[in-house]
């Protein structure tokens, strides 16, 4: 038997996937939900929620993975379920991929996690509606920087690294910027990663008689290096930058070795329940906060979400944001945490 017209073209309507939640006025949270980043993104979402708690908007999480594909898939879910804003996106090629997408839409994105300086770069050409709270691509260099000048300016200091991209990267970065003050290093050194030992690096620096000395490499790397150079110069100051935030490997690091790091997982003691805002919860829950605000402006003063964003002030539970003409306000700001005994703890403690 065959089915009328219009029978079939209903029946194909019903099998096509429809958006499960509509989002009109309201926020998507687009963060990875799934793989080796789940947990972040949770808590993204967490904290995303706490901020629209008691509100009326309706928000919704969308799992971008860390693929650009998954990222432009997820952008036609946002558009499909009407989202007015999106929040999230921590890795930058799921931004990638969904940005053109969300742009084309009129869907602002507020970025609390790709750090990468070219999603900006779209703005200049028209083609990005997005604005980044995430920390900027050279954030932990300048945040090394400012440590030393602040610390250990006046006296001796060595840097060394790995010879890996992020490794030698982040060394001429930090190099560059405090020869520009005119504070050059006394040792420039590199090793050989996944060594399991480094005497011979301990040893160099032993023999350079310096007390301060910069370690750049996995945590890892960093921990067997310190580990050895402790073991022959005992009165060694050793800081790294983010990498030392990574999962603890089968060498623990040394009491006293510092990181200077923008801090998203290392404020509150593992053994105690998790804080509200625990990791990327916290600033999600600013970029939350923002888009809730943005989107009232936007209704009273009939103004586009693009505009407020420009050019206003939020009030946020991490104090007032005002985004630059590039886009960008970094809000998450680096401080310096000293390992003690299984933890990093901010200086002020232990």
């Amino acid at each position: 038997m065959t089915l009328p017209p219009r029978i079939v073209l209903a029946t194909l309507l019903m099998l096509l996937p429809k958006p499960s939640i509509a989002l009109a006025d309201g926020i998507a949270v687009a963060v990875p939900l799934s793989g080796p980043n789940a947990i972040l993104g949770r808590q993204a979402v967490d904290g995303a929620r706490a901020a629209v708690d008691g509100s009326s908007l309706p928000l919704a999480d969308f799992d971008t993975g860390c693929e650009r594909d998954a990222g432009r898939e997820v952008a036609e879910k946002i558009v499909a379920a009407r989202a007015e804003i999106a929040v999230g996106f921590l890795c930058t090629s799921a931004l990638e991929g969904a940005l053109p997408v969300l742009s084309a839409a009129g869907i602002p994105t507020l970025d609390i996690g790709a750090r990468s300086d070219r999603i900006l770069a779209r703005r200049e050409h028209g083609v990005g509606l997005i604005w980044r709270l995430a920390p900027g691509p050279g954030a932990e260099a300048a945040a090394v920087a400012s440590f030393v000048r602040a610390r250990w300016n006046g006296e001796p200091f060595g840097i060394v690294e790995d010879g890996s991209s992020y490794g030698s990267d982040l060394a001429e970065a930090v190099r560059g910027l405090l020869e520009a003050q005119g504070l050059r290093p006394t040792l420039v050194d590199n090793f050989r990663p996944a060594e399991e030992k480094q005497f011979g690096l301990a040893r160099r620096i032993a023999q350079s008689g310096l007390r301060h000395v910069l370690v750049f490499g996995t945590r890892r790397d960093v921990a067997i290096v310190a580990r050895d150079a402790l073991d022959v110069n005992p009165g060694l100051q050793i800081a790294s930058g983010e990498s030392l935030l990574d999962e603890p490997g089968d060498v623990p690091l040394p009491d006293g070795v510092l990181t200077i790091a923008s801090g998203f997982d290392v404020g509150w003691v593992p053994s105690e329940t998790a804080p509200a805002d625990e990791g990327y919860a916290r600033i999600a829950r600013i970029g939350t906060e923002i888009a809730i605000e943005a989107l009232r402006r936007a209704k009273a003063e009939n103004r586009t979400l693009k505009d407020l964003l420009d050019a206003e002030t939020f009030v946020t539970s991490g104090g007032l944001v005002r985004f630059d003409a590039q886009g960008s306000a970094d809000v998450v700001p680096f401080q310096t945490y000293r390992w003690q005994s299984d933890r990093f703890v901010t200086e002020n403690q232990g």
